[in-house]
């Protein structure tokens, strides 16, 4: 079973001090590629990558998400997105990575602007990430993000958002975010099934996206356990908790995923 944790749980601090912290509790690390950590000269970051490749922990990369949005309606926050996505892609192959997360970006459902428009940006960007990716071995991880008054997609249509997409592109299916959206996120679940590559794990009450630890709000676990013993492959399930969260919460979804999943699986 492969199980890894976010660096947003140590967000801002030095990324291979957070490497080497979290790899000793799971196996896998998800870099967030965000913050004071993050900023780097024109060369960008050969002497880090070089460390965390050297580091032993297998890694994937989550690109900056703060304030970056491919669906904006301004083509200049459009282009910053763009530039970042594709800079932390070619910092996912510097460190030997196999998955980077792709936003498709936020929706103002409350605004005049276009949602076609959005939806053709944030398509657009993605046709750009998978010429990149295409032959690589490295997976985009298609996350569902935003809540009921951003999201680019209802659930229906989330499930269908990679119809006729490269397979390269796959699912990460974040279940606080799908909670937040009142999906029925077993449902999901099931309808993806083998197009699922990865999950993002943490709780909230249905109010708002707060990264709880597994159990700590009002997800339907038992349900959405169930669904995951049913999947096809070997998914990455990453536990994505809030910054400052203790890392004995860590251990305990660590050990809560291999006796809900790993070993009912066998």
């Amino acid at each position: 079973m492969r199980i890894s944790a976010s660096e947003f749980i140590l967000f801002c601090r030095p990324p291979l001090e957070n490497v080497r912290r979290l790899g000793s509790i799971v196996p896998e690390v998800e870099l967030m590629m965000d913050g004071d950590a993050w900023e780097h000269g024109p060369d960008g970051w050969p002497e880090l990558a070089a460390q965390l490749k050297g580091c032993g922990v297998p890694l994937s990369v989550h690109p900056p998400a703060w304030d970056v949005n491919p669906a904006a309606p301004l083509k200049a926050l459009r282009d910053a997105a763009a530039f970042l996505n594709k800079q932390a892609f070619g910092f996912c192959r510097e460190v030997g990575g196999t998955q980077i997360v792709y936003h498709p970006g936020y929706y103002d459902r409350d605004s005049n602007f276009s949602l076609s428009r959005a939806l053709d940006a944030s398509y657009g960007l993605l046709e750009e990430m998978v010429a990149l990716c295409r032959g690589s071995g490295v997976t985009i991880a298609y996350e569902n993000i935003g809540g009921p008054g951003s999201s680019l997609f209802s659930q229906e249509e989330f499930i269908h958002a990679l119809d006729g997409i490269d397979p390269c592109v796959r699912f990460l299916l974040d279940v606080g975010h799908a909670h937040v959206n009142g999906w029925d996120i077993p449902a999901v679940i099931g309808a993806l099934g083998d197009r699922l590559c990865g999950f993002h794990l943490h709780d909230n009450d249905g109010g708002g996206d707060a990264h709880l630890p597994i159990g700590r709000g009002t997800v339907p676990w038992a349900e959405v356990f169930a669904a995951m013993r049913a999947l096809p492959g070997e998914p990455l399930y990453v536990l994505e908790y809030a910054t400052n969260t203790p890392l004995a919460e860590l251990e305990r979804g660590r050990d809560l995923l291999l006796r809900e999943i790993g070993e009912k699986r066998l």
